[in-house]
């Protein structure tokens, strides 16, 4: 045909042109695009996005949650540089503030009744501590009647920040055990 005719007799021998020497080198495709990525790598980014946005808003929800505990501690030290030199009134105010910040977080029900005894074995149930009933917090149950009562402005002080700071949630059945204690 055609073509034949026009293509030169190739031979192979001895002084004949080798056809391989005729072929084009090996050609390498171009480098991949790095954009747009792959549909995986734009799930993974929109995930990864949720994540931190859901972490912000909790950390946002937690803060916010926890102003109380700010202003009490601003509060305390407050209260603590204006009654330095006046330990019952110290201790009068003291116990107001305490008695707000767990009316702030539990319920009237639970907190409102609690006086003397009660009231400190509350404080020390809900801040794990022993400090209120056995330590220095031992004057909130009979410190604004016995005015001979040695008081430390210093130790209530750092008990009462403690108790700010760390008091936690009574669960259910902890409360159910306690509340006979509470009511004595």
């Amino acid at each position: 045909s055609l073509m034949a005719a026009s293509l030169p007799p190739q031979t192979v021998g001895p002084g004949s042109v080798d056809p391989l020497a005729q072929l084009r080198d090996i050609h390498l495709p171009g480098p991949i695009d790095s954009w747009p990525p792959a549909p995986g790598w734009w799930i993974l980014a929109i995930a990864a996005m949720a994540v931190v946005i859901y972490g912000l808003y909790y950390l946002y929800q937690r803060w916010m949650r926890n102003q109380y505990r700010r202003d009490a501690l601003k509060h305390l030290g407050v209260l603590k540089t204006t009654c330095e030199n006046e330990p019952a009134e110290y201790l009068t105010r003291f116990n107001e503030l305490l008695k707000r910040v767990a009316l702030s977080h539990y319920t009237r029900e639970q907190v409102a009744s609690l006086t003397g005894e009660a009231w400190v074995a509350f404080l020390d149930l809900t801040g794990e501590t022993q400090e209120f009933s056995m330590g220095a917090g031992q004057v909130l149950v009979s410190g604004n009647y016995r005015p001979d009562r040695d008081i430390s402005i210093d130790d209530l002080h750092q008990i009462g920040s403690h108790w700010i700071k760390h008091h936690r949630a009574l669960t259910h059945d902890v409360w159910q055990s306690q509340d006979m204690e509470f009511s004595t």
